[in-house]
């Protein structure tokens, strides 16, 4: 089965197209701002956005959901960023775990963006994929992620430290019960 599109009122949730996209990831992720919160907090450079996207791809191949590519739906803007699911095997202390997480380029801050892919990517998770639980791992200095993860209804849980780069990480979560 292939990777779903989304689509939200502003925006299209689609599959990757790697040799399209890469340029506008790699754009994202070697912005200090974009990349200060996220391990391994610095910049990313071209190769490593490509390993990543590489990855990305194959999550979906593996797990059948993952992290679609963001594009505003009425605007030839490309690739904006990324949200979607996945499992996050660099936190095993929270395993069996899916989580949902979202980045988009600076340029696009503040518009709810992020809630809004984000809340499509819940709503997926729950609805197609009978998800029962969904967790957000964020570093508690990422003020604008808490704030979209409460928007999206998550409570706090346990905090965990990062396994490589010993940093307190806020878990957290949302649940939904049977029917």
């Amino acid at each position: 089965m292939g990777v779903p599109t989304l689509e939200t009122e502003r925006l299209l949730l689609r599959p990757w197209r790697p040799a399209a996209d890469l340029d506008a990831l790699a754009a994202i992720n070697a912005d200090p701002e974009v990349m200060r919160w996220v391990t391994p907090n610095r910049p990313l450079g071209r190769e490593e956005t490509a390993a990543q996207l590489e990855r990305f791809v194959r999550h979906w191949d593996e797990h059948g959901f993952g992290l679609w590519a963001l594009q505003p739906r009425e605007d030839a803007a490309g690739c904006i960023g990324f949200a979607g699911l996945a499992v996050p095997a660099f936190l095993p202390e929270v395993l069996p775990a899916v989580e949902v997480g979202w980045r988009l380029a600076g340029g696009w801050w503040g518009r709810g963006l992020a809630t809004e892919a984000a809340r499509a990517s819940v709503e997926h998770g729950f609805d197609a994929l009978g998800l029962r639980t969904i967790v957000s791992i964020i570093d508690p200095g990422n003020v604008r992620s808490l704030r979209v993860a409460a928007k999206l209804g998550m409570r706090p849980g346990q905090d965990r430290l990062h396994p490589v780069s010993r940093r307190r990480l806020c878990v957290m979560q949302l649940g939904r019960g049977p029917g």
